[in-house]
């Protein structure tokens, strides 16, 4: 690595492991992790062959956001076998906002060890706690309440990871307690309930926690946004390829589809509705996809013509 590049970072960065989708490298596409982040570059790991001087084009998967965030253009500043250092020189305004908010909303929970180490936050007093929350369902979704009516901000990082290592995947028996809670509580349980499951982003076990918060609160927009963000978080681990994101929301789809036979018809009007705002974020993300590769396609060319697009590298 550079040490001077090293030297001249001055924006504060934040570790982190956000999952991405890389094109423009040497081998065209493929999947890598953001490891630290700041609003002027990253760090990447990738198995992808990244050589200085290459732009990379980034739809990082960052949990909570409704949208993976885009990144237009990275340039690698440094490479170091299968990690490198990329510099945004192009991001859009509307990303760049969302970009900042990211960084920002870290830096405020004091994110400097990266999401797994997020765990380590975990009261001492908790320690071995998992193991025994993980024989017991209800008693997990009752403690987890109990530390989300504690502290909400930091839920995520304390409680709801503690349950999260108890849990690894959302069983029937959690999906089954969360729903009961539901159905019992008020908007402070469908708050809890949403939050907890961020850590089951992508997956369809978390579909019976999620018709019961619409059947209960589908005039709540709120709440209702919530339940979007989780539905549209894509599972990018399964895709791959320049169209992953929308192929992603195309296996959402399908999963959703399953809706339409709930007997509940606020569920179903629900799905109904959020299957056509589905099929318009795939056609609006495949014509991106599309245009975007014209793009590179016209730059390429004009490189090879010996055009200066103006622009330089900032270090990162």
């Amino acid at each position: 690595m550079d040490l001077k590049v090293e030297e001249q970072r001055t924006e504060p960065r934040v570790a982190v492991q956000f999952r991405t989708m890389v094109s423009g490298s040497v081998e065209s596409e493929g999947t890598g992790t953001i490891l630290d982040l700041s609003q002027n570059g990253c760090r990447l790991e990738s198995q992808l062959l990244m050589l200085p001087g290459l732009s990379l084009e980034l739809r990082i998967a960052v949990p909570g956001l409704e949208w993976a965030l885009m990144i237009d253009g990275a340039d690698v500043q440094w490479a170091d076998e299968d990690r490198a250092g990329l510099a945004f020189v192009r991001v859009r305004e509307t990303e760049r906002q969302r970009l900042n908010e990211v960084v920002a909303a870290r830096l405020a929970k004091g994110a400097d060890t990266g999401d797994d180490a997020q765990g380590e936050l975990i009261p001492f007093e908790f320690q071995g706690l998992d193991a025994v929350l993980a024989k017991d369902p209800e008693l997990a979704v009752s403690k987890g309440l109990a530390w989300f009516s504690q502290d909400r901000a930091e839920f995520r990082f304390r409680g709801g990871s503690l349950i999260g290592r108890a849990f690894p995947t959302c069983t029937p028996e959690l999906a089954a307690a969360l729903g009961e809670l539901v159905k019992a509580g008020g908007d402070k349980e469908a708050d809890f309930s949403l939050a907890l499951l961020q850590n089951y982003l992508g997956s369809t076990s978390t579909d019976s926690v999620l018709k019961e918060i619409v059947s209960r609160f589908s005039d709540d927009d709120r709440i209702m946004r919530g339940v979007r963000t989780i539905i549209n978080s894509p599972n990018m681990a399964s895709v791959s390829g320049e169209f992953a994101l929308a192929e992603a929301w195309r296996v959402k789809k399908e999963s959703l589809t399953n809706w339409l036979t709930d007997g509940r018809s606020v569920v179903k009007s629900f799905a109904e509705q959020h299957l056509a705002e589905l099929d318009r974020m795939i056609v609006a993300e495949r014509h991106r996809v599309e245009a975007e590769r014209e793009l590179r396609e016209r730059s390429r060319h004009e490189d090879e013509s010996g055009h200066d697009h103006g622009y330089r590298p900032k270090p990162f």
